[in-house]
């Protein structure tokens, strides 16, 4: 599966699911302090699912 893991995942849990085989590029190693507008349009533009704790990110796909 690719994942786009928000800089708010924990590294913890970011090592878990690549040792779990998944393919997941963290915010905090790729692109550190961008915005959550950013963060939706990367992981529109490569394909991934974005997993957060970030509760404004509802409103921002609902838009």
């Amino acid at each position: 599966m690719k994942l786009l893991a928000n800089e708010n995942i924990p590294a913890a849990l970011t090592r878990s699911l690549r040792a779990a085989g998944h393919d997941v590029n963290w915010v905090s190693e790729i692109s550190p302090g961008i915005t959550d507008t950013q963060v939706i349009e990367l992981a529109i533009q490569q394909d991934r699912i974005l997993v957060t704790f970030d509760k404004d990110f509802g409103e921002l796909a609902f838009r």
